[in-house]
């Protein structure tokens, strides 16, 4: 493709020399460039990809493209690198969202639920769709790889929306394959900066805000602001009214307000749950009410975020215009998403394991809050769970005191320390723990389960939190398997312990 069209759209002034250069490839890393590529110069937290421009030269890239006062042969001048590298990867790819609907989930708990029930409406009514989770990646039931696997934690860069590089052609394969609607986890990071700029988003749905990620957009305002980008690139908004946060972009234009609490509460509604029964590990049920339609909606996930989460779902595909039958039919048997409050014992066994992704002070206490009213007349709760490293630390403290007042047991442990002392980590999660309720601290995840395990009595629950989907543990060496589900499934099948 021409540099001229692949730079359109960015503010690009373009030197008559490279005017008529074919470009073979874009990137960001140095590293990856090669011959007749063009390197997209990117200022990151700890490298500012001016610095390696002389390297990409070498390696054979064309041109450089830079937001910085830079001079020099082959050097391209833009306003912003970010927003360049988003607009040159949906030039490179062909425009691949054009012409399918776009459905953008936001939100600090909740994202990957949603997206998949909307996913599982979408199929129920007969569109093939196409899907960018933390959970995977597929074009309609295909795993699409995103470097190492179809999971978005696969590449190399584990985020919740990946890179331009990965993020535009795995849309364009999806487009290739005939997806008519795209569905994606829209995570602040990414909107922050502008790498989802190009889209044109049709209906975007607002889950909640809670405290995460401060240490990156510092405070919670600037969190919101973040997030509220979202609604600059959509037509609809289906906003989630119960949070506070949310519940300030009710003014925007096109915004569906849905809320759970009763008629009457103060505040725009749009939508709202009537008669809502919390089911236990049977799921719930509730009055979808809105002014066009009313009609019974039941879940089989357990838990009361599921009424929220099923009404923004619900909402969200009636607003694209899919029948309500292909609504309820499948809500009414979308059973978790992979890694969210999801059991991985059966039956038979005496005790009930769940894992889950909760990593947030709220994830994990509306968790535990769910699994108190699941548990058996006599039976304890149990949890095990740590912090990642390299994150915000202040919410580290919150979590041990949460697990503590709402757990029967509490395990600290490890979960991703990355680049941080797994021991300081967990010492400030010990902070907020209740040193009056029993509680255990052991520094080996794997060792952690299996002490949870061995406490288990008949009718208890068990969680492990915070690790959900994912089959690995960063530590500072790098990455590794870690399975903590097969962990709990070979010790209930005999104690087979891997």
């Amino acid at each position: 493709m021409n540099i001229l069209e692949i730079l359109e759209g960015t503010g690009a002034s373009v030197p008559q020399s490279l005017a008529g250069e074919q470009i073979a490839g874009i990137a960001s890393d140095s590293r990856k460039i090669r011959p007749g590529y063009l390197f997209v110069c990117l200022r990151g937290t700890k490298k500012d990809g001016n610095d390696f421009i002389a390297d990409a030269f070498a390696r054979g890239a064309v041109a450089a493209v830079t937001d910085r006062e830079t001079d020099g042969e082959g050097v391209i001048r833009v306003p912003d690198a970010c927003l360049s590298e988003s607009v040159m990867w949906n030039n490179f790819t062909g425009s691949p969202s054009r012409g399918m609907r776009v459905i953008a989930v936001t939100g600090t708990n909740g994202k990957t639920t949603v997206a998949m029930m909307i996913r599982e409406i979408f199929r129920r009514a007969g569109s093939k769709t196409g899907v960018i989770t933390t959970v995977g990646v597929l074009s309609g039931d295909d795993p699409i790889d995103v470097g190492g696997g179809s999971s978005v934690s696969d590449a190399d860069a584990a985020m919740t929306t990946p890179d331009p590089e990965v993020f535009y052609p795995a849309v364009a394969a999806m487009r290739d394959a005939g997806v008519g609607t795209l569905i994606f986890e829209a995570s602040s990071h990414a909107l922050d900066r502008k790498k989802l700029d190009p889209l044109r988003v049709d209906v975007a749905v607002f889950t909640n805000l809670t405290e995460e990620h401060l240490d990156y957009h510092g405070t919670m305002e600037d969190y919101f602001r973040a997030k509220s980008h979202l609604a600059d690139l959509s037509g609809t908004l289906v906003i989630n009214g119960d949070d506070p946060f949310m519940r300030r972009l009710s003014a925007r234009p096109g915004a569906v307000v849905c809320r759970t609490d009763p008629p009457g509460s103060p505040g725009p509604c749009s939508v709202r749950a009537l008669r809502v029964k919390n089911l236990g590990e049977a799921g719930i049920e509730y009055l979808y009410s809105s002014r066009e339609r009313v009609f019974p909606v039941y879940c089989p996930a357990p838990g009361g975020f599921t009424v929220q989460n099923t009404m923004l779902a619900a909402t969200a595909a009636l607003a694209s215009g899919v029948p309500r039958d292909a609504v309820t039919d499948a809500l009414s048997s979308f059973r978790g998403a992979p890694g969210r409050l999801e059991r991985v014992t059966p039956p038979t066994c005496p005790f009930s394991v769940y894992v889950d992704y909760a990593h947030t002070p709220a994830a994990l206490e509306a968790l535990l809050h769910t699994v108190r009213e699941m548990r058996s007349p006599g039976g304890r709760i149990t949890v095990v769970f740590g912090c990642g490293g390299d994150r915000d630390r202040s919410k580290r403290k919150r979590m041990g005191a949460i697990a503590s007042s709402l757990a029967d047991l509490t395990v600290v442990t490890g979960d991703n320390p990355r680049s941080e002392d797994p021991s300081e980590i967990i010492s400030e999660i010990v902070k907020g723990v209740d040193r009056e309720k029993p509680y255990a601290v052991i520094r080996d995840r794997r060792e952690a389960i299996l002490y949870a395990l061995s406490e288990a009595k008949p009718g208890d629950i068990v969680v492990l939190a915070g690790k959900g989907h994912e089959k690995y543990e960063i530590t500072a060496e790098g990455k590794r398997p870690f399975d903590e589900v097969k962990i709990v499934t070979d010790y209930v099948e005999g104690g087979r312990i891997p």
